[in-house]
């Protein structure tokens, strides 16, 4: 009658879920992919199936059968399985079959709402009993064997102490997820410092306020505080794994012996100035365009493409050290390499096999089974890996412990499977890398756009084929710096030529060949060109600025065709030219009237045609510059990015100055006068952005119901 009861009982309890141990082999329930910095989702091969669903104990001495708001699950190194039945208070212990072998309540069956558990190499518990604020230790057997409550410290203050999730360390060491940090504490049960907290920045704001705000209004301050952790894991490496909530340096951590992450980051924080109004569009009003456009753990869209910020429950690390996380908000599983490439994901919302209602944990055993633990469906499904993910952590593995051509091999039978699977490209590029092939590693790692890999070939390429063809090459170098010194001397003729021809033939229109070696003119003497426009202003040809206009395009789009791989900054697929158009004309053109408005209402003497023909001068770098670093940069790589950025960078600096001259020049204006009306006609010019994007919007959805309307009439009454 007794265990009638019980079984009742935990019916209610496991209401939703299933009431047998499925042993079928089952595929997983959603598609397996990977994703790249565009957030495109590659369908990959099947990489796991599901080969069991356990979901509840079995018939074990008489006790509650059906798990209760399971929090945590551990795989010991002899595949025992520990797992966290929070609702039922115990701790549920099965072996490598899935028996059930041991059920733990804790000392004097004390748990209450135990969230976290881990196992030492003895068989050792460690369970984070996390409403009675206290870590219990015990045997193999279940027996007690010492506490740990909050340590005493005057760094570890204030507040309650609700530990979830915890590890320790081979040294005997307790880490304890604890908010922004992870707490350590030693086997005696002392405080041993906070570990792994984020760096926040510099917040200007927050320094104001120190200086200027009254000591009522600092109080009022919220204190700004680094991310949170979530949950930890530790590796066969001895270092801690961890997931977190922040969104800086990226949610998944690999922390050092000092607890700084040494895994795969978004960016580096540092002591860095930040930007607040640029932070303010990057987190307020473009996230979804910031999320798609840079490497990301996980996925900040859902199924449905709506924006999201994943919150990983758990994490788990092999023996391979493939890094493995579970994703609570889409229910996606999502697995790494060390360097932070993702291998594959899958699972997802949902009842069926291989997907998931509110996944919790996950952990993986010797066999390099999955298992994953879920709460509300009070279960844990077991994902086996098929052979053509075993190839990949086979063949990453053996990469990292320098069997190149153990790798290689591998690597080929994985594009074998799938010859679209682009990090085999990669791993074939690091192979060939390493085993000095550098011409072959830039050609495989160009194939999948890896530009890391082909930068490293390509700089080892370079020194190969200089020192074999030094004299060569010292020959070649000469004739084009005598080439180059030669067409600047050419630059500087002609152009002094356009300049004089202009001022001096005052009763001749401008021609077009004399209006563009004027024009360059202004990289030697912006001054005198603006003056020269203004005091000239009836002789100027209107077809300049317009040839000026088409070949910046015409060089913009030869740039991005022509410029070397690793400095690419839109792939060639992607480019749009009507983008770019819009994207190159957007500040001079629409410069153009707004410096006219401003200038008309504030007693300035320019007029449109000088203003169009001067604002196409601003242009003059932009040409100039782009056209020999577009050749130029073949002999660059990544490593020398910021060297070449410097340059691009001077283009647009030279544009803003010939429009701050324009301004001063052509309107007499003092320089004090000149900035005030410079950010007066930079205000008009986003006026006329905004109107220009209502009247785009406007005009989409008068289309939309024009269509409607003539739909409805053509179902009505045709």
């Amino acid at each position: 009658m007794k265990s009638l009861k019980k079984i009742g009982v935990g019916l209610l309890a496991g209401i939703t879920c299933m009431l047998t141990v499925s042993q079928t082999v089952l595929a997983a329930g959603t598609d397996n992919y990977v994703t790249g910095n565009d957030s495109y989702r590659q369908p990959v091969p099947q990489s796991y199936n599901v080969v069991k669903t356990i979901n509840n104990i079995g018939d074990y001495e008489d006790q509650q059968r059906y798990f209760m708001n399971p929090q945590d699950l551990f795989v010991d190194k002899n595949d025992n399985i520990y797992i966290v039945d929070t609702g039922n208070k115990r701790i549920v212990k099965m072996n490598s079959n899935y028996e059930t072998t041991g059920i733990f309540y804790g000392p004097d069956k004390a748990f209450k709402q135990p969230q976290g558990i881990f196992v030492d190499d003895d068989g050792d518990m460690y369970v984070a009993d996390t409403e009675n604020n206290r870590i219990v230790h015990m045997d193999p057997e279940g027996k007690f064997v010492e506490e740990f409550l909050n340590p005493e410290s005057e760094l570890n203050t204030g507040d309650v102490f609700t530990p979830s999730k915890l590890i320790v360390s081979k040294t005997g060491y307790i880490y304890v997820v604890k908010g922004e940090n992870i707490m350590a504490m030693d086997g005696n049960g002392e405080f041993r410092g906070f570990y792994g907290q984020t760096n926040i920045g510099y917040s200007l704001t927050e320094v104001l306020m120190r200086m200027f705000a009254s000591e009522q209004q600092q109080a009022t301050i919220a204190k700004r505080l680094a991310s949170s952790y979530v949950n930890l894991t530790l590796g066969d490496d001895g270092m801690i794994y961890a997931t977190s909530m922040e969104r800086e340096e990226g949610e998944i951590k690999k922390l050092n012996s000092v607890g700084n992450n040494i895994y795969r980051k978004y960016k580096t924080v540092g002591n860095s100035v930040r930007n607040p109004i640029s932070d303010f569009i990057n987190k307020k009003i473009l996230k979804s365009v910031v999320a798609g456009n840079t490497f990301r753990f996980g996925e900040y869209f859902d199924d449905t493409g709506m924006y999201m910020e994943p919150i990983f429950a758990d994490i788990c690390v092999d023996s391979e050290g493939i890094v493995t996380v579970i994703e609570r908000l889409n229910g996606k599983v999502y697995q790494y390499d060390q360097d932070g490439n993702m291998l594959v994901a899958f699972g997802g919302k949902g009842s069926k096999a291989g997907t998931f209602t509110r996944p919790a944990a996950i952990d993986v055993d010797s066999r390099g089974n999955l298992l994953i633990l879920d709460s509300t469906n009070c279960n844990i499904q077991v994902f086996e890996p098929t052979e053509f993910i075993q190839n990949v952590h086979e063949a990453t593995s053996l990469y990292n412990n320098g069997d190149y051509a153990g790798s290689y091999e591998l690597w080929r039978k994985v594009l074998a499977t799938d010859e679209n699977y682009d990090l085999a490209h990669v791993g074939i590029a690091r192979t060939y890398y390493k085993q000095g092939e550098f011409k072959l590693s830039m050609e495989e790692s160009q194939l999948v756009g890896d530009r890391g890999v082909y930068s490293m070939a390509f700089d080892e390429y370079k020194y190969v084929v200089l020192r074999k063809y030094f004299v060569q090459i010292l020959l070649i170098a000469a004739a084009v710096i005598a080439l180059i010194i030669i067409l600047i001397r050419l630059f500087i003729k002609y152009a002094k030529k356009g300049y004089w021809d202009y001022l001096e033939k005052k009763d001749k229109k401008m021609g077009v060949g004399q209006g563009i070696m004027y024009s360059l003119y202004t990289l030697l003497h912006p001054i005198d060109t603006l003056e020269g426009i203004r005091y000239n202003r009836t002789r100027i040809n209107m077809a300049v600025p317009f040839i000026i206009f088409i070949t910046a395009f015409i060089v913009r789009m030869a740039y991005l065709f022509v410029v070397h791989f690793p400095l690419v900054s839109i792939e060639i697929d992607d480019v749009n030219p009507i983008f770019e158009l819009a994207k190159l004309w957007i500040v001079p053109v629409s410069w153009i009237p707004a410096s006219f408005m401003a200038t008309s209402i504030s007693g300035g003497e320019s007029k449109m045609r000088e203003i169009t023909f001067t604002s196409a001068l601003s242009l003059v770098p932009f040409i100039v510059i782009n056209t020999p670093l577009m050749f130029l940069s073949r002999l660059l790589s990544k490593s020398q990015q910021s060297w070449y950025g410097v340059f691009s960078a001077l283009a647009y600096l030279g544009m803003f100055l010939i429009m701050l001259l324009t301004m001063m020049i052509l309107n007499n204006y003092t320089l004090k006068k000149t900035i005030g009306m410079m950010f007066v006609s930079a205000f008009l010019m986003l006026v006329l952005w905004l109107v220009i994007l209502l009247c785009y919007i406007l005009t989409g959805r008068m289309i939309q119901f024009v269509i409607g309307i003539v739909e409805e009439f053509r179902l009505n009454f045709l």
